[in-house]
């Protein structure tokens, strides 16, 4: 299972603003997601397209790629 944090979503360029309006568009805690992450799949099933970026970040992190 792969986690994606606040750290990978801001390393792929995503700001906090739109970050706060995807969370509230599905219904995600934003407190929660910045403290623990959001689960890779969990987030892939929103079909958020702009989600893969940051996914591929930490599962690329995840198997050891930076």
């Amino acid at each position: 299972m792969t986690t994606v944090t606040h750290r990978h979503c801001r390393e792929v360029g995503y700001c906090n603003r739109g970050l706060r309006l995807m969370a509230a568009r599905h219904g995600i805690d934003w407190s929660h997601f910045l403290k623990f992450g959001i689960d890779a799949e969990a987030l892939r099933a929103l079909g958020n397209a702009m989600s893969e970026r940051a996914i591929a970040r930490a599962e690329g992190e995840s198997h050891g790629q930076q």
